[in-house]
């Protein structure tokens, strides 16, 4: 994916995870400046004026900013790093105000089902993180099917 495309799902969610409570803490929007100022996608950038235009916008309607977040994640190919890296600023911004809230973990969990990296890597790079465990334990006891043979049915009928 091209940096100036990536730079922009960044910045959105980024921004998404800051407002994702209600409430935006001075000490989430330093934190996204100070990403801002040492990422090496943004280094070269002076984005505060942008970084304020695209608070005002998610403020003034979070879900509709969030659901194109969103839908702009479901349209491009972003890499491992790229993926990893939209995580890591979510949980640096969510972690800053040092108050975690449901609607704070509801973002990352609905942020991670429009990603494709494997949970293992997530785990890796992060650690466990019990409500994405939690969420993705949930989901997956729906995909998973016992291991019982055809045969094994068939004859439990009989």
């Amino acid at each position: 994916m091209g940096k100036s495309n990536f730079k922009e799902i960044l910045l959105r969610t980024a921004v998404c995870a800051i407002a994702c409570d209600g409430d935006i803490d001075d000490r989430e929007k330093e934190a996204l400046y100070n990403i801002e100022k040492n990422s090496p996608y943004f280094s070269s950038d002076d984005l505060s004026s942008t970084l304020d235009k695209l608070i005002e916008n998610c403020m003034s309607s979070f879900q509709s900013f969030k659901d194109e977040l969103f839908k702009s994640l479901d349209e491009v190919e972003l890499n491992i790093v790229e993926e990893l890296t939209l995580l890591e600023i979510s949980f640096r911004i969510i972690a800053a105000d040092e108050i975690e809230q449901e609607s704070e973990q509801e973002f990352v969990i609905n942020l991670r089902q429009h990603l494709k990296v494997e949970s293992e890597i997530i785990r890796e790079r992060f650690g466990v993180i019990d409500y994405l465990t939690k969420e993705e334990s949930e989901f997956k006891s729906f995909d998973k099917t016992p291991d019982i043979e055809t045969k094994e049915i068939k004859e439990k009928k009989k």
